[in-house]
């Protein structure tokens, strides 16, 4: 299958870089999977097509500052994307024009840039924890071509973010308030499943079955995975919150012996994908030849998936993560 499928021009104006506020004031599309009707609305309609024997499942994953600053042996001011903890004060970076150097950074820690095989790790003298909360900026994406910010640090993060690990946002949730969870009618549980450096990663395979997929951590309890199948069992729906909710449940589905414990997924969800859990699916609105295009593709079909996008583009809506969302029914 052609990359090249999931193409589309999107106008640099409508990529959000801010989000709406109050959050919950975004647009909503929705779209019905067995007529193709589609309809807009906004954010705090969602309520209105679930009833209490639905569940929703949401991603409590909490996006770290990992994006730090330090000077390095030639005083010059260095940028570092800290992408894994591989072992207590060791994290896997990113960062431009890597050389083996020592660093300083504020808080008197200090530490060497080396490099492992293919990679680059910072090995701080001290746990960087404090350093991050007090001096680490949010990894906003790229695409959103400014830096990071104070604002950012509320804005890039749910209001139900609870588990530390992710170094990007599953943006779905960053719709709600705490007002319309509170609100919220619809049965809710959550899973964890910690977002890595590969939703950044576009797809470079012109042939999408070329593809290697991130892999990505994730942990759901027997409790959870009980009330799922609960809910299929009687007839209702699964209403996953955001594309990484998506996949941690349908990863639990291929193997359910996955629980209560951290598992690991590179779950790559393309065209003819058996969806088992997920009846229904909110997220935004995604880059051109990406994974989460692909797999909304998979979901919606891509005909009617294009069709959305070109509402979507006609009637002006916001791009991205800080963008609108689409509601899949």
């Amino acid at each position: 299958m052609l990359l090249n499928k999931y193409e589309y021009d999107l106008p640099e104006e409508l990529i959000a870089n801010r989000p709406t506020r109050p959050r919950d004031s975004s647009r909503l599309l929705i779209v019905d999977k067995k007529s193709g009707k589609v309809d807009l609305g906004f954010f705090s309609d969602l309520l209105n097509f679930f009833t209490s024997n639905d569940l929703a499942i949401f991603n409590n994953t909490k996006v770290l500052p990992v994006l730090i600053k330090g000077l390095d042996k030639n005083n010059l001011l260095r940028e570092f994307l800290l992408i894994e903890n591989v072992d207590n004060n060791k994290w896997k970076v990113m960062t431009k024009s890597p050389k083996k150097t020592e660093i300083s950074f504020q808080l008197n820690i200090n530490a060497k840039l080396l490099r492992e095989n293919k990679n680059w790790f910072l090995i701080f003298d001290s746990n960087p924890k404090n350093l991050l909360q007090s001096y680490g900026l949010m990894p906003i994406p790229p695409y959103f071509r400014r830096d990071p910010d104070s604002e950012d640090l509320v804005d890039y993060q749910t209001v139900f973010a609870s588990e530390d690990g992710s170094i990007a946002a599953p943006t779905a949730g960053l719709h709600f308030t705490k007002k319309l969870l509170d609100d919220f009618t619809i049965s809710k549980d959550f899973i964890t499943l910690h977002v890595g450096l590969g939703t950044f990663l576009p797809v470079k395979s012109k042939n999408i079955d070329d593809h290697d997929m991130h892999e990505e951590s994730y942990f759901i309890n027997s409790k959870t995975l009980k009330k799922i199948q609960d809910v299929k069992r009687n007839g209702n729906r699964i209403l996953s919150i955001g594309t990484t909710s998506l996949r941690a449940i349908e990863s639990l589905a291929i193997d359910t012996n996955q629980v209560n414990k951290w598992s690991k997924t590179n779950l790559f969800i393309t065209e003819g994908f058996d969806f088992k859990f997920t009846d229904c699916l909110l997220t935004n609105f995604h880059l051109p030849k990406s994974t989460l295009l692909i797999l909304i593709s998979s979901f919606l079909g891509y005909e009617l998936t294009m069709k959305c996008y070109k509402i979507a583009l006609k009637e002006k809506f916001r791009f991205y993560s800080y963008g609108d969302a689409m509601l899949i029914l």
